[in-house]
């Protein structure tokens, strides 16, 4: 009768074990929206606005982005080429849009370095540029998403 009892209650608490152990924390859902303090390169496309066709600006940034984490804070430094054109380059940071920081300009190769804070790389960032072609008469601002691609996360640092 002991038998009996035993074996239904190790096939309960393996059964227990296995659940608990698979089952994600929120502690873990966390961390895992968050890579730990280091330096990173991490790939991503822009898209549209109203869906994820890859956008026409997509060619207008260099791939990857560097991202930092340190403490509590992420910072993003992209590459944008045809600098001249895209006059403005701003992100929505905590549910306000803010102007990125230029760190180095490149005239000869029509590049500039910028660098904006970064809440969460799980979701698609919203961002501002303003493009403009004076040879074409071209002046038009736009709305456009930075479609991260957590996979190609990697350490530098």
């Amino acid at each position: 009768m002991k038998r009996k009892f035993a074996l239904p209650v190790v096939w309960m608490i393996m059964i227990a074990m296995l659940v608990v152990g698979t089952a994600p924390s929120s502690a873990n859902a966390a961390a895992s929206s968050r890579p730990a303090v280091g330096t990173y390169t991490l790939d991503y496309d822009i898209v549209r606005a109203e869906d994820n066709s890859v956008s026409m600006a997509n060619d207008y940034f260099e791939k990857p982005a560097k991202l930092y984490v340190t403490g509590s804070k992420m910072t993003m430094q992209i590459t944008i080429n045809h600098s001249a054109w895209t006059t403005q380059f701003k992100v929505k940071y905590k549910g306000k849009i803010v102007n990125s920081t230029v760190l180095k300009t490149n005239t000869t190769k029509d590049t500039r370095i910028v660098q904006f804070p970064i809440a969460d790389i799980t979701n698609p960032m919203i961002s501002q540029i303003h493009v403009t072609v004076p040879s074409y008469n071209y002046d038009h601002d736009y709305t456009i998403r930075f479609k991260f691609d957590r996979s190609s996360l990697k350490k530098v640092k």
